[in-house]
């Protein structure tokens, strides 16, 4: 299973693009949110066959059913942040803190408010994966290990 329901930009109207609007640069969030960011943006190299994509694609499954909205995200190449995207980032980041009332809240502007602390476990589990693994390796993230 993988998350496509998330839509691009460049597939909206000009209506439905709030959750697009730039609030700032990729380059300024830190490791984690940048690949919470890259996942959302539908990078298979890092979901394919990984505990990170299945359970950051569980995640994405909660919020495409019990979205108030449709999520919406730039292209794998830009260095916009949207403010989807930047709302996921931080959600993810202070659901893997232990900041759950936070995270819960947030959560909450994104899907019903029942399913929202089910989203903040499956947060709070990516987040903490992510940081296990850039502890561990922060180049095998990035596709940058050269083996031979």
């Amino acid at each position: 299973m993988s998350f496509q329901s998330a839509r691009s930009i460049d597939q909206l109207t000009e209506d439905a693009r709030d959750g697009a609007q730039p609030v700032g640069k990729l380059s300024q969030l830190n490791e984690q949110g940048r690949m919470v960011v890259t996942l959302f943006r539908g990078s298979n190299a890092l979901r394919e066959g990984s505990d990170m994509g299945r359970i950051f694609d569980q995640m994405m499954l909660v919020f495409q059913r019990h979205a108030r909205r449709p999520l919406v995200h730039h292209g794998m190449s830009c260095d916009c942040l949207g403010a989807d995207e930047a709302v996921l980032a931080q959600f993810v980041r202070h659901a893997a803190r232990g900041q759950r009332e936070d995270a819960c809240l947030m959560a909450m502007l994104l899907v019903r408010a029942d399913v929202a602390p089910l989203a903040v476990s499956l947060a709070e589990q990516l987040g903490l994966l992510i940081d296990a693994t850039l502890r561990t390796d922060p180049r095998a993230m990035m596709g940058t290990v050269k083996v031979h």
